[in-house]
């Protein structure tokens, strides 16, 4: 212990030794137990199961509503559209304030006021028979996903250890999985009340929130050691010697204090800069290879596609794989890192994408395309295989890696807030582009943004597999001189 206080009092001295010292003091701290690491993970992360579900309602409920039967009377495509996009503004104005909100409260204190929109929205579904009112629950239920999408991959990775913080963040995107496959799979069979009901009932569960422990840094960085002492006990277990993490997290807040955590913060830094940019940029891939365009109108692509395959019963089937695909990244992320699983995601989906165009291509041309009505299925499959092992699930792992508390929360906030302004602009002019240009031009389009995605992971995000989040940022503001070091030891 007086060896790391000699060490720690060098470390103004001598910025070029901090990197090291940091490294070493982190990684000395032994791994405690992972059980309520994992159960903690699985009950907050019951919040992006809900985005899950209101992102892909309109897949099933979608044919319904412009059917004759609807009861809404002239239901438009263009107000169809509608109902789809106004979820993404929502989750707009949900993710803007959402970050600053986590940092006054608490993480775990504002994951549970997330639940009171997505509460409301289903409520004003199930009891209202309206155009107006379907556009306000929608709008409403767009603010709960849009909080729930910074607040659970940011509260996920402040209390995960290194050695499974990549596995841990996977469950964003697996239970966000879980919930498109629900609502895929009740919406093909249920009528649209007892659908809706169904959805509401699933925030049941979620009242074991109550007994989460708070976020430890979180904590720490408001002097709460006591409760973040007790916090650590909870998720790594009695005999874990918390103590030592206890003094790297008061470290930590101990250089924040003095900052606002604000924009300026932010990019004032060339970690900052770095990191935001990443993020910014795998925000904006993960949603102009069209996965979205997919989520909210798959069962119409099927259709268009003139499958010989159910559309209601494929939708199912890519959900399930999705699923399937997210339990696969969870176990493998922390081996293979993120940058391979990234490169491997676009340059896969450039392929689907591809191949799906030019089956629309060939159907534009009449040529008899029963023999390969399988085609559609197969590629929007491997499609949402390949999007599963990379960009969507590591983008939100790096989001709660890349940035240092004081900015970590407003960085989120301004992420997810790109991400969903792109799913508003990829879900309302998705029915319009293909009108204008062909449903094969318009995959085309996503392959070429998927093509890029894969050179973008290889050229531009960092490594952070195994990392400590103090390590990280080292590596991101001192980049230069560690690659010197590297070379020259002497």
């Amino acid at each position: 212990m007086e060896m790391e206080m000699m060490d720690d009092k060098g470390m103004g001295n001598n910025n070029v030794v901090e990197p090291m010292l940091i490294k070493h003091n982190a990684r000395s701290i032994t791994e405690g137990k992972k059980f309520f690491q994992y159960t903690s993970t699985l009950i907050a992360g019951l919040m992006s199961m809900q985005a899950g579900m209101k992102l892909s309602w309109t897949s099933p409920v979608g044919p319904y509503l412009t059917s004759e039967t609807s009861f809404l009377i002239d239901m438009t495509e263009n107000k169809m559209s509608w109902v789809c996009a106004l979820m993404a503004l929502g989750a707009i104005v949900g993710a803007v304030p959402a970050g600053k909100v986590a940092d006054k409260i608490g993480r775990k204190t504002a994951i549970t006021i997330t639940a009171v929109p997505f509460f409301i929205s289903w409520l004003t579904i199930i009891f209202t028979r309206d155009l107006v009112s379907l556009y306000i629950a929608r709008f409403i239920g767009g603010i709960g996903a849009g909080s729930a999408c910074v607040l659970v991959p940011v509260y996920i990775g402040e209390i995960s250890e290194p050695s499974i913080r990549g596995a841990l963040g996977s469950f964003f995107p697996l239970l966000f999985s879980t919930g498109v496959v629900f609502v895929y799979v009740v919406g093909a069979y249920a009528a649209y009340m007892a659908f809706n009901i169904a959805c509401s009932l699933t925030l049941v569960p979620f009242l074991l929130v109550y007994f989460l422990p708070e976020s430890p840094l979180w904590l720490v960085q408001n002097g709460r050691l006591a409760t973040a002492e007790r916090a650590l006990r909870t998720l790594r277990g009695e005999n874990y010697e918390f103590k030592k993490e206890i003094s790297v997290l008061q470290e930590e807040a101990d250089r924040v204090e003095n900052s606002k955590g604000g924009i300026r913060d932010l990019i004032g830094t060339r970690a900052g800069r770095k990191a935001i940019l990443t993020c910014v940029g795998l925000m904006w891939f993960q949603q102009m290879c069209g996965i979205d365009a997919v989520l909210f109108y798959t069962v119409k692509i099927f259709k268009d596609a003139g499958s010989t395959i159910n559309p209601f019963i494929a939708t199912i089937i890519i959900g399930i794989i999705e699923v399937i695909m997210a339990v696969v990244v969870a176990t493998v992320i922390d081996k293979f890192g993120r940058k391979p699983l990234l490169v491997i995601s676009g340059t896969a989906m450039t392929i689907c994408l591809a191949v799906l165009g030019y089956y629309f291509k060939l159907q534009a041309e009449k040529v008899n395309l029963e023999s390969v009505g399988w085609l559609p299925l197969t590629c929007l499959a491997l499609f949402n295989v390949v999007f599963s092992v990379g960009y969507g699930s590591v983008p939100f792992a790096v989001i709660s890696e890349l940035f240092p508390p004081e900015t970590k929360g407003v960085a989120s906030s301004l992420c997810i807030m790109v991400n969903w302004a792109l799913v508003f602009v990829v879900t309302k002019f998705f029915p319009s582009m293909v009108e204008a240009t062909g449903p094969d031009v318009t995959f085309w389009t996503f392959a070429s943004m998927a093509g890029l995605s894969a050179f973008f992971a290889f050229f531009f995000v960092p490594e952070t597999k195994g990392k400590t989040l103090q390590e990280i940022q080292t590596k991101l503001a001192v980049h230069k001189i560690k690659q010197e070091l590297s070379s020259n030891p002497g």
